[in-house]
């Protein structure tokens, strides 16, 4: 069977959008492969990274329960080796997290103008987020 495809025009191939811009193949409304990308690599670190911290943090401890008190925590996050753990966990944890609620708004549908706003609203989240992480790192390792 053939299907005859010389009489067709470029407007016979693109979906209907009802206003709202098509979907491109790949894209996915999740920001593209640099978006997945980053969602898979900061998921990866997170594997490892909530391991170490764990372990780090309640395994390896002479605490009831496995839970440091605040003298133990600060005694603990002097090590500079510890504090670099801490903060790309911090990092890891949240890029990850902003890339997924980022993602899950975008599949709502929004317009171009409520992607530009979920994507800056996020960022700044994440942003603020990061600056209140870093500082009580700093705060507790100093």
């Amino acid at each position: 069977m053939a299907v005859d495809v010389r009489h067709r025009t470029p407007h016979d191939r693109v979906p209907a959008t009802h206003g709202r811009r098509a979907a491109l193949p790949g894209r996915g409304g999740t920001g593209g492969a640099w978006g997945w990308l980053l969602q898979v690599v900061t998921g990866v670190a997170l594997l490892v990274l909530v391991v170490v911290h764990l372990v780090a943090q309640h395994f390896v401890v002479d605490a009831p329960a496995g839970l440091r008190d605040h003298a133990s925590v600060v005694a603990y996050l002097s090590s500079p080796v510890i504090l670099v753990i801490e903060a790309a966990f911090l990092l890891a944890v949240t890029w990850h997290a902003m890339l997924g609620v980022r993602a899950i708004l975008l599949d709502l549908g929004p317009r171009e103008r409520g992607r530009r706003r979920i994507t800056v609203g996020v960022s700044a989240l994440g942003v603020a987020t990061l600056g209140y992480g870093a500082w009580l790192l700093i705060a507790l390792a100093t």
